[in-house]
């Protein structure tokens, strides 16, 4: 994830993570990898909610995706897991971004 520039990117990423879903899907995949079906029952959330969160983690650069082969249905399965990130919000960095 690149560090927001400007006050409305860093609006949008601060917006996007202030979604405790959100969160607890990304606390879920912060050790060990694992795939939507697996993600979904552990944060208790439906398993189509869970791949749209995924896809816009994997769009901010935030979660990794593989895919792998299986023995058993399903043959394909997307195995997620988080980047490590750092994101500093204070006043020094919001005084210092570009407004637009």
């Amino acid at each position: 994830m690149q560090s927001p520039k400007t006050l409305p990117e860093l609006a949008r990423t601060l917006s996007f993570l202030g979604n405790e879903q959100r969160l607890c899907i990304l606390r879920a995949i912060s050790q060990k990898e694992k795939f939507a079906r697996e993600i979904a029952e552990e944060v208790g959330i439906s398993r189509p909610l869970v791949n749209i969160y995924l896809k816009q983690f994997e769009k901010a650069g935030l979660v990794t995706g593989t895919n792998r082969v299986s023995e058993e249905p399903p043959y394909l399965k997307r195995y997620y897991k988080a980047v490590p990130f750092e994101l500093v919000v204070n006043l020094d960095v919001i005084e210092k971004m570009e407004k637009d």
